[in-house]
């Protein structure tokens, strides 16, 4: 595998596992088509200023044999998606509290996740917020990516979209210190409207980051709403 410290070489499992942190027991992998896009993935940020060394899959069976195999020499080999899914005490309650600086504070955040659960009804599980990102705005996760990414290629089209949702049980995770999230919680009150197609976007573009729609032209036309919504203020 190529990983996110040797842009030039592949490097197998035990080589990983040697130069691996002392107290660090997960080996951890991200599938993506190349390195430009596993780099620039929100579920790779925080592991990225972390210091810790990513596993980069470019096929597409990688991901699913790792996930079978699921322990390697007695560490457990993770993908990047399930890590992001994981809670972390610290920065989750700091996030959730509103105490990190340029962050919603604790009342916003309160408003804005029922707020967005009750307009995703039908395609979220859940609304929280993480302080596992930084330079994206959200993403979704699932209990097992790789399943998830393969169920939808292969079995999708053969199931209507509500009980596509119901299947994959997608969670919402925002980053309440993006500009984005921001912007959308004063929209909740000053245009309700702008602000319900832009939530439902947000969730799109997510859904599209993390491999979970078979073909994107479907959003076109939501997000041709959007823009049209936008324009219409100008």
């Amino acid at each position: 595998f190529e990983t996110s410290k040797e842009p030039d070489r592949t490097v197998s499992l035990p080589e990983y596992c040697q130069r691996q942190a002392e107290g660090q027991k997960d080996i951890y992998y991200l599938a993506a088509p190349n390195r430009t896009l596993a780099e620039a993935s929100p579920y790779y940020e925080s592991l990225k200023k972390r210091g810790i060394e990513v596993l980069f899959c470019y096929e597409a069976y990688d991901e699913l044999v790792l996930m079978q195999l699921g322990m390697y020499l007695g560490k457990n080999l993770v993908s990047v998606e399930k890590e992001m899914r994981r809670s972390d005490p610290a920065t989750d309650s700091a996030d959730a509290d509103g105490l990190i600086e340029g962050s919603l504070l604790k009342a916003q955040i309160d408003e804005l996740l029922p707020w967005l659960k009750q307009r995703l009804t039908g395609k979220v599980s859940n609304v929280k917020t993480t302080g596992k990102l930084d330079t994206h705005p959200c993403v979704v996760t699932v209990e097992e990516m790789a399943a998830a990414r393969h169920f939808i290629k292969t079995q999708s089209h053969n199931i209507s979209e509500e009980n596509r949702y119901a299947l994959l049980q997608p969670q919402f995770e925002i980053n309440p210190k993006h500009p984005i999230i921001k912007k959308l919680h004063k929209l909740t009150a000053s245009d309700p409207e702008l602000a319900e197609l832009l939530a439902k976007q947000l969730f799109s573009n997510a859904m599209v980051g993390a491999g979970l729609v078979d073909d994107p032209r479907m959003l076109l036309t939501s997000m041709n709403d959007l823009l049209q919504k936008v324009l219409d203020k100008h």
